[in-house]
């Protein structure tokens, strides 16, 4: 960890707003889109959710804070799930069923552990084409979600040996519905078939202050 860098603990948004749109089959959205190049844990992300069949698309916190949490502050967000004990963990059990969201990206990062240094890459899927990660979220009045985490695929084991769980458009439709997360489980999509591609990238996205194009940029 590096700065409070946690697994997928940054990624990027920065596709134009209706390439989204088409990629998500969503409607014309009705607020302001941000893109950015550094998300970090508790800033607003792009989330959908279905509601009557019909896909939702809002703002959520990252980092989930339960909705039975009266202080907040009192313990950090959870801004990762593992995939391999959602159905256990008392906090995601009770959402895996019927609290399930895409949370929108084109792009993350992991932190490269060299000698006694890190180093940050910038890592892609199929030409940094946007994608889903899946998600859990909770809490109407104030919505929070979190990153659900996997094994990494072959391609990506150099980096980390965790990646998020990213999901494939067919495998969207089947998160965002109504059917048991025991039945879907299965049916999640194979990473080691997807097209990943990274770079190095410059120490800036360390800090979540620097927020823009340079962060994803090739440093040699």
């Amino acid at each position: 960890m590096i700065g409070g860098v946690h697994i997928c603990g940054r990624f990027t948004l920065h596709t134009p707003v209706h390439e989204i749109v088409e990629r998500f089959s969503l409607q014309e959205l009705d607020f302001q889109y941000a893109p950015s190049y550094n998300v970090a844990p508790t800033q607003r992300v792009l989330t959908i959710v279905t509601n009557q069949e019909a896909r939702t698309v809002s703002y959520m916190r990252w980092g989930l804070v339960p909705a039975w949490q009266k202080q907040p502050q009192s313990r950090p967000p959870l801004i990762n799930a593992r995939l391999e004990t959602i159905s256990d963990k008392p906090t995601f059990r009770r959402l895996v069923n019927n609290r399930r969201c895409l949370i929108i990206a084109d792009g993350f990062f992991e932190w490269v552990q060299k000698d006694s240094a890190k180093y940050p890459v910038y890592i892609t899927l199929d030409q940094g084409k946007p994608f889903a990660f899946a998600g859990l979220w909770d809490n109407e009045a104030s919505p929070s979600c979190t990153i659900i985490t996997q094994d990494a695929s072959s391609s990506l084991k150099p980096v980390h040996h965790r990646m998020p769980l990213i999901l494939t458009p067919d495998s969207e439709r089947l998160w965002l519905s109504f059917a048991p997360f025991a039945e879907l489980r299965n049916l999640l999509p194979d990473q080691e078939k997807r097209l990943f591609t990274y770079h190095r990238v410059s120490t800036l996205v360390n800090s979540p202050k620097n927020n823009e194009a340079a962060c994803i940029l090739p440093d040699d």
